[in-house]
């Protein structure tokens, strides 16, 4: 599978359609302020009523959601959910200087 790397408009884009678009926006840009990337992952189970579902992940620092410098292709199981349905398909991160 594709993994798409995403611009910062796109990246806000994506996380906007999360729900409450000015609270989820704004913890993004936390997320890219403090040098985390923003991981894309998406429901491909053809048998899941939530086929076609996102869910926008923080990774890359001790206070992401995902602590390591690159996302796994499978989204882990984080925050009480089962996820093995999520796969990878696109980040964003910003080069800090």
């Amino acid at each position: 599978m594709t993994v798409d790397t995403l611009t910062r408009e796109a990246a806000l884009a994506a996380v906007a359609g999360q729900g409450e678009e000015e609270a989820v926006v704004s913890l993004a840009e936390r997320w890219l302020a403090r040098g985390d990337g923003i991981a894309v992952y998406t429901n491909h189970d053809l048998g899941s009523h939530e086929v076609g579902r996102i869910i926008i992940v923080s990774y890359g620092s001790p206070d992401a959601q995902l602590e390591t410098d690159d996302p796994p292709a499978t989204l882990p199981d984080i925050g009480g959910m089962i996820n093995w349905r999520y796969q990878l398909t696109a980040v964003y991160r910003e080069v800090l200087t």
